[in-house]
């Protein structure tokens, strides 16, 4: 039987708003962000949506996001680290312009980052999608919330559509990707900006 995954990127946060590079390092979300995860609860509520399993990267802005998108369960969610941002190594608190400078469409960062201590593309994919794998065959019985971060998520749909067509897709803040999941396959059904 289908399952359904929503798939949703963090509020935005301080860094954000900065234009500093985040990674592994953590910022509060701004009013906006704790706005925009407040629209994604009135989506949620709007169109009937019931997840029977919760779950966050460990990072503070995807579990305040969560918490706000999901009220009236914030202490039933689990925090996963499979779910986290790329981590950037030395680039991390620096102006964003750096990655913009190395972004890729198809791969994103690739392992630019690497001799940098950051992780690879291929490091970053595969946890996200064991994470992802995982949750849904082994705690998701019908639907399920993930929260996570840009750049993870933007591996995520290359890895479920392929390079180039992934590579179409911009991830703003909030915003959900759902997929249909059933036999070990993720299948991608839409965007939604809840803003």
């Amino acid at each position: 039987m289908a399952k359904t995954l929503y798939l949703m990127r963090h509020g935005q946060t301080v860094f954000n708003l900065k234009g500093k590079i985040q990674g592994a390092s953590d910022s509060p979300l701004t009013l906006l962000g704790v706005e925009q995860a407040k629209a994604a609860a009135r989506y949620f509520e709007h169109n009937q949506i019931e997840f029977d399993s919760l779950f966050s990267s460990s990072q503070e802005r995807a579990c305040d996001t969560l918490e706000n998108a999901v009220p009236n369960h914030q202490n039933r969610y689990i925090r996963s680290k499979g779910l986290k941002e790329w981590r950037f190594g030395l680039f991390e608190g620096e102006s964003i312009e750096l990655l913009k400078q190395i972004k890729q469409p198809k791969t994103l960062y690739g392992d630019y980052v690497v001799p940098f201590g950051g992780e690879s593309r291929e490091d970053v994919e595969n946890r996200m999608v064991e994470t992802l794998t995982d949750i849904m065959e082994n705690y998701s019985r019908h639907t399920t919330l993930a929260v996570s971060h840009g750049s993870t998520i933007g591996l995520f749909i290359r890895y479920c559509l392929g390079y180039e067509e992934g590579s179409t897709f911009n991830i703003g803040n909030c915003n959900i990707l759902k997929f249909s999941y059933d036999k070990g396959k993720f299948t991608f059904i839409e965007l939604i900006d809840p803003m």
